[in-house]
């Protein structure tokens, strides 16, 4: 079953992560930021639920390292809670380490539902008139991890069956495997790139004038959730420029604020975070509604 957010245009189901991670990049605040992270981690639960440990897992550890980095290497701040080394940590730097990490945590676990709903053929419909080699480019290099891990695990799955197991011997033939299998890898992706550049130079990608065929149409219900996105976008937008995104760690933590205008960019981020979880919440209750009328 199609997700509910990939089954919109292509340029709303884009306009919605470039809000999302584009606000949480720039918003400093510790509510605003947990509000992103919390509903970064549902939705990547709902797109993959096997992958919640993972998820979770991940976040964990770059929230403890962002806050012991921040905490060891920067002394500012009036509150000094202990010395470590002569060097005192306060309480100002581990709250600005833990907001930074939870920012850097929720940005990585957006671009993992990015990569579930933005395909490479949407990357490309979207900007492959416009800039085709750099859309071509910038396609190829989000799916080159993935498609690189699932290479190697076929490569030592194939080394394997010739008795060259990467995982037995001792340590000097262990590596030997290993870079065997590196190799071979490497030879791939350039062959694959080769490969790649020649079929789509023969197909003409990139030509002035040349014909396109698209399987998208911007429908009603695109140009009504555009428009949403973009209203709350351009709201959260305007509030983060007139300072109303970021919050105060130095010298001293700024008093968090609930009044009337803040409380608006909280629901409005909330709405918009929570917005594609909501939406596979109602896909999927009309997908059992109708199994249940059939």
């Amino acid at each position: 079953m199609e997700r509910a957010l990939a089954s919109y245009h292509p340029i709303v189901s884009f306009l919605f992560f470039v809000v999302v991670i584009g606000m949480s990049m720039l918003y400093m605040h510790p509510v605003l930021l947990l509000i992103s992270l919390i509903s970064a981690i549902i939705y990547s639960t709902i797109l993959n639920k096997e992958k919640f440990k993972q998820t979770l897992s991940f976040a964990l550890i770059i929230i403890l390292g962002a806050i012991i980095a921040n905490a060891m290497f920067v002394n500012r701040g009036f509150t000094v809670l202990f010395y470590f080394r002569q060097n005192p940590v306060t309480l100002e730097s581990i709250s600005y380490g833990l907001c930074a990490g939870i920012m850097m945590a929720s940005v990585v676990v957006w671009f993992s539902c990015y990569n579930e709903i933005i395909t490479s053929d949407k990357f490309l419909y979207i900007f492959g008139k416009t800039f085709p080699s750099i859309a071509l480019m910038i396609s190829m290099v989000l799916r080159l991890i993935p498609k690189l891990t699932e290479q190697t695990k076929i490569i030592a799955k194939s080394q394997k069956t010739v008795g060259l197991d990467y995982s037995e011997g001792n340590i000097k033939m262990k590596i030997k495997s290993s870079m065997r299998i590196l190799s071979i890898l490497v030879t791939w992706a350039l062959e694959d790139a080769v490969q790649t550049a020649d079929s789509m130079k023969a197909r003409g990608y990139g030509i002035k004038g040349r014909t396109n065929f698209s399987i998208y149409r911007f429908i009603k219900r695109d140009m009504i959730m555009l428009g949403i996105i973009g209203t709350i976008g351009l709201f959260l937008f305007m509030g983060y420029i007139n300072g109303y995104g970021n919050l105060m760690f130095y010298p001293s933590i700024e008093n968090i604020r609930f009044d009337g205008l803040y409380m608006s960019i909280y629901l409005s981020f909330f709405l918009i975070t929570l917005l594609p979880s909501f939406l596979e919440i109602v896909e999927e209750y009309k997908w059992k509604y109708s199994e249940w009328m059939d």
